[in-house]
């Protein structure tokens, strides 16, 4: 069997999809949900004009993946490239990410999540940490399951004071997900070792790497990742810095993902802060006004939009390389501006 990213990109070429392998992958996973569906409601679903739909499922049927019965679905080949190859098990469907309520069938998994969280360490306000309430972590993991980005996918998370990482690992578990890995950054120890102890609440294997992203990440973390998401410092310098070491880890293809939560700003910063994410090659999908509530956090008003990108070229270019040495935090804008004299 040839592997995810062959199959997907020689679909793609056939196709002639500019949205690339991970096109391919959305049609393959809402036929996989909905099972026989008309190809008109398949095209709405995924986004896509009709014409170009017919196209990759006529390459999908040469390779006997799709038939038609009753409307597009898999064969028994099909069944077993998505399950196997692509990693898919789960149908579960989501409501859209509205606050704060999640599923009634999730409150255990929440209540978990909510005792997992009265443990971890104090916020280092030094850090611009800013602890996210227990349901936003959960729903962070419930948006990235609902958007295809957990599983078969490999998930970097660049700093994880908001405990994300655990949120994922729980639903994975309650959901039976199959997720590749999830590795985290993070330069904290103390979470550092909360995070470690906190992965033997559910059985998908959590890799924590005590890292400072002033550095560039390991090399051998370099183009390895499918998603990632960061909830940076609350300045541009960390947005653009966070956002820069997650690109380098992403895998050159387009369509990949990337969330990034972010405070609000005024319409000019927003404006800027969106434009830098553009210019390293990422396409703003969605953006959530208030999907993260924090405890405190004035800085942001207690809360925090969710912002899902794709990745629009293979050859992405972050804002910063090498080793950063300028102000990060907004207590080191505040020092700077004070050493200004302003």
């Amino acid at each position: 069997m040839p592997s995810p990213q062959d199959l997907l990109g020689e679909v793609a070429a056939g196709a002639r999809l500019a949205e690339g392998p991970e096109g391919v992958r959305r049609i393959l996973r809402t036929v996989f949900l909905e099972g026989a569906i008309p190809i008109r409601d398949l095209a709405q679903d995924v986004g896509l004009p009709v014409p170009v739909v017919a196209a990759v499922r006529g390459e999908l049927e040469k390779r006997k993946i799709f038939k038609r019965d009753g409307g597009v679905c898999l064969t028994e080949d099909g069944q077993a490239v998505v399950t196997d190859l692509l990693g898919l098990s789960c149908r579960r469907r989501f409501p859209g990410p509205l606050y704060p309520n999640v599923p009634a069938d999730l409150e255990t998994v929440l209540h978990r999540m909510e005792a997992i969280c009265e443990g971890r360490p104090r916020v280092e306000v030094r850090l611009d940490q800013s602890h996210a309430l227990a349901e936003t972590a959960l729903r962070r993991a419930i948006y990235l399951y609902g958007n295809d980005a957990l599983e078969g996918r490999d998930v970097l998370i660049l700093g994880d004071d908001d405990l994300t990482s655990v949120a994922i690992g729980l639903l994975a578990g309650f959901l039976n997900l199959r997720i590749r890995r999830i590795v985290v950054l993070e330069f904290d120890r103390r979470l550092v070792a909360f995070l470690k102890a906190a992965s033997g609440e559910f059985g998908t294997e959590l890799d924590v790497i005590t890292h400072d992203l002033r550095q560039e990440i390991p090399a051998e973390l370099t183009r390895q990742f499918d998603v990632f998401l960061t909830d940076p410092p609350y300045t541009p310098e960390g947005l653009n810095l966070f956002v820069s070491r997650g690109v380098a880890a992403l895998r050159p293809v387009v369509g990949k993902q990337v969330f990034v939560c972010f405070g609000p700003r005024v319409p000019a910063e927003t404006a800027a802060a969106v434009g830098a994410l553009i210019e390293m090659g990422l396409a703003p999908m969605e953006i959530l006004p208030n999907f993260n509530r924090y405890v405190g956090a004035q800085v942001l008003g207690g809360v925090s939009q969710m912002i899902r990108l794709i990745v629009t070229r293979p050859n992405l270019t972050p804002r910063v390389m090498g080793t950063y040495q300028g102000a990060l935090y907004t207590a080191d804008r505040k020092r700077a501006r004070r050493s200004d004299g302003r």
